[in-house]
């Protein structure tokens, strides 16, 4: 693979904009295989930047949510995957009060085999009635 050409790999849409925990929501995505890419096959994994959600696979309930492709040099590949966010088990007083809801960032990454990984940029989307994060504090 060329240093100056990589995979890219987008979040194109999610429908619908709020999603409610254990719902599915589709996530359509785009990713540009380099054409000099000998890559055959890639792993294509969704990742969220709120650590007291899960996301599913909402055929098969798995997490994380993992799809493996096959790809030639110069492909531009376009897919739709159905997903679900659910709550981890333990936490508590995570709904909001109001019924609002919290932001979500979705992120897809393309892992080829190789020891580089290539991440999206984030798509921002809400998840209902889910508390909003509080700020970090850190204590040194």
């Amino acid at each position: 693979m060329s240093t100056d050409l990589q995979p890219v790999i987008n979040i194109d849409t999610v429908v619908p904009g709020v999603v409610k925990p254990n719902e599915p929501f589709k996530a359509t995505w785009s990713m540009n295989v380099p054409p000099d890419d000998q890559t055959r096959q890639l792993q294509v994994t969704f990742l969220t930047d709120d650590a007291r959600l899960l996301l599913c696979d909402h055929l098969t309930d798995e997490t994380p949510v993992e799809k493996t492709i096959q790809v030639t040099p110069g492909q531009r590949v376009s897919k739709t995957t159905t997903l679900h966010v659910r709550l981890r088990k333990g936490l508590r007083n995570e709904g909001s009060r109001d019924g609002t809801g919290a932001p979500l960032t979705l992120h897809a990454r393309i892992d080829s085999g190789s020891d580089r990984v290539y991440v999206s940029p984030g798509f921002d989307i809400e998840v209902a009635e889910l508390a909003k994060r509080t700020a970090t504090k850190v204590f040194i």
